[in-house]
């Protein structure tokens, strides 16, 4: 019997998790360190040290998560049920990052923001592959409801990145006067928290019907060990290769935010002018979440993921030789290349929900939570790569503290600016145009062949 099809209630309310996501994890992301400096009164050396520490424990746990997912099949559902739980660690995380400590010894607010770190970002690692496994549940094999989840999810964070872009300082402005710049934010990042409990409780209550757990060694279900978990990455090929092209086109995005500000400073002159580009791309973000999914469907998941990169490299190539000269020629290429991005990643994960199908599908193991998993790793490996790189052009181009910037400097800094990433992401398209052979007809029949056997394992326990 073939399920019917999701409602629009259903989808408009994983869309809002989406939405509410961008709201809460936002604020930490952007103003953590801000916040940790100005008002703990913490030095910039022991602020990044904190970080440090907390990335490095944040990156393995990331690695482990899948795994983790995978052998611990709960009650309330084999994805819900992390939903159940960490709402409340990340709505305690995001508070504790952002409390008026500075009245404690150091020490006490030093443990303060790194456990409160920690609570955010070690559940994201595990609501992220979640997420896309709840889109499993609830749209089964369908790949016309998978693709109408990730698409909704898609605008609803877009809408969530311009809001919270747009409204998060003028609120704290607002609220300074009355309660003072501290508390300030900590009112916007707890009522950050708040809507994301909220929309995460619109998971939970969304995907009741469909994700109702399942029993850990049912009849004729393979039992997946610790050994299957770390063969199914490294033995699924598309998995690899998927991997190795993400990492690349982020790490090309994480090289242009690590040396933004540069651009806007020393190139052009005029700092301002970040504030109105980040609001103008952050409107064709949310076009392109409009207009992406609807090219991403014709083209295909691959086309569309390769036709993005080959859009994202050819519009930073126009950045590095013709942006120094003009902020509207910057901002015309930026645009495009938002745009062209959401020609792919409006499926969001659903790339390496296909990996996880494929690989559940050849091997008759279930490891799709470990391949979803494997979704974090190219921003969380692109972050550090792309800061280590930007960093480390700059002193390569001559880059010192303070100094005058020349007509030469600017030039090689656009080649680092806008060429290396469009090098980067040239690459990666690439790679996958040659590599990666999963063809959307076929994962979906891998997927209706596995919700087959999944169904059998079920009703034989």
């Amino acid at each position: 019997m073939e399920r019917s099809k999701l409602t629009n209630s259903e989808v408009n309310k994983f869309g809002i998790y989406g939405f509410t996501t961008m709201l809460g994890i936002m604020v930490p992301m952007m103003y953590i360190t801000l916040f940790m400096t100005e008002h703990l009164g913490m030095s910039a050396a022991l602020m990044g040290t904190i970080l440090l520490v907390a990335r490095i424990i944040d990156f393995f746990i990331g690695l482990t998560a899948g795994g983790v997912i995978e052998r611990t099949k709960m009650k309330s559902g084999k994805y819900r049920s992390w939903f159940k739980i960490l709402r409340w660690v990340i709505l305690v995380g995001i508070i504790m990052q952002f409390l008026n400590t500075a009245a404690l010894p150091m020490a006490a607010r030093v443990i303060i923001v790194f456990v409160g770190y920690l609570g955010l970002h070690g559940s994201m690692d595990y609501l992220a592959p979640s997420q896309f496994g709840v889109v499993s549940m609830i749209a089964g094999p369908s790949f016309e409801d998978r693709n109408r989840l990730s698409f909704r999810n898609a605008q609803f964070t877009a809408i969530g990145s311009i809001v919270i872009s747009a409204a998060a300082l003028p609120a704290i402005d607002l609220m300074t006067p009355i309660v003072g710049p501290t508390y300030a934010f900590s009112i916007v990042a707890t009522t950050g928290a708040i809507l994301f409990f909220i929309g995460a409780t619109l998971i939970i209550n969304v995907s009741k019907p469909y994700d109702q757990g399942q029993p850990k060694n049912a009849p004729g279900m393979p039992v997946v060990t610790l050994g299957d978990m770390v063969r199914s990455v490294f033995t699924n090929g598309q998995l690899l290769i998927l991997l190795l092209g993400q990492i690349l086109f982020q790490t090309a995005g994480q090289v242009i935010m690590a040396i933004m500000t540069f651009y806007f400073m020393f190139v052009l002159g005029n700092l301002t002018l970040m504030a109105l580009a980040m609001t103008i791309t952050g409107i064709f973000g949310f076009v392109g979440s409009l207009i992406g999914p609807k090219v991403g469907t014709k083209l295909g998941k691959k086309n569309a993921m390769v036709i993005g990169m080959l859009t994202y490299a050819v519009m930073c190539f126009g950045i590095a030789f013709f942006g120094a000269s003009s902020f509207a020629i910057y901002i015309i290429l930026a645009c495009a290349y938002t745009v062209g991005m959401f020609f792919f990643m409006s499926f969001g994960q659903l790339y390496f929900l296909d990996c996880g199908e494929y690989g559940y599908w050849k091997t008759n193991k279930d490891n799709r939570a470990v391949a979803l998993a494997m979704g974090n790793m190219p921003i969380k490996i692109g972050m550090a790569l792309g800061g280590a790189l930007g960093a480390y052009g700059l002193a390569l181009i001559g880059y010192t503290p303070g100094m005058i910037p020349t007509a030469e400097f600017a030039t090689k800094f656009m080649y680092l600016f806008g060429g290396l990433p469009g090098l980067l992401a040239l690459i990666a398209a690439g790679i996958l145009f040659f590599g990666y052979k999963l063809r959307d007809s076929d994962c979906e029949r891998y997927a209706k062949e596995n919700e087959a056997k999944l169904k059998a394992s079920i009703n034989n326990s």
